[in-house]
């Protein structure tokens, strides 16, 4: 049982990480209820077991490493459906651009379709290598994503530098300015 300073400290903690443990499942899943469902999943398991660790100090780690697992335990055993209900315009999301009235049309939808394939080649990647990439770009060093995903730092790092490189041939030709055009 919780005392009630222990529940305060826990509630404070939760409501810290939460945003970046969604914003880092939404990264996996790319469907932001799904999203949140996972994180509620890992909250849960991991609050059962409050009493057996120490949240303040490694409840990041766990969490981040239950989120990795969930999401690549459900993307392994799923298989991918298409709907005509699910969305997939990238309008969908939050906007990125910090001014868009100072941008022209057309530097709007050069961003636009560099998103989307970010968002396409980060698809494409194994889900290990998308959660360890994903992890590095929300500033975790080697050691962090070794521990979220339960991997060795020099693993972790493989997989960072792989994804990266898998990401950049996929970008190559948006980088270069070779995208190719489509019928009109």
């Amino acid at each position: 049982m919780l005392t009630n300073d222990q529940r305060e400290r826990i509630g404070a903690w939760v409501t810290a990480v939460g945003p970046r443990a969604v914003a880092y499942a939404r990264s996996l899943v790319r469907d932001p209820s799904r999203a949140e469902d996972v994180v509620q999943e890992c909250f849960y398991r991991l609050l059962r077991r409050a009493n057996e660790y120490d949240l303040e100090r490694d409840g990041i780690k766990l969490l981040l490493k239950a989120i990795s697992n969930l999401c690549i335990n459900q993307a392994t055993r799923e298989k991918a459906l298409l709907s005509l209900d699910s969305s997939t315009d990238p309008d969908d999301g939050p906007v990125t651009l910090s001014d868009p009235a100072a941008l022209s049309p057309e530097r709007i939808a050069q961003h636009r379709e560099l998103q989307d394939a970010v968002r396409d080649g980060l698809q494409t990647l194994p889900p290990l290598q998308r959660a360890a990439v994903e992890l590095r770009a929300l500033g975790m060093s080697k050691d962090e994503i070794a521990d979220a995903l339960g991997v060795s730092a020099t693993n972790a790092g493989v997989l960072v530098y792989r994804g990266r490189q898998l990401l950049a041939r996929a970008l190559e030709p948006h980088l270069r300015g070779e995208v190719p055009q489509e019928n009109v």
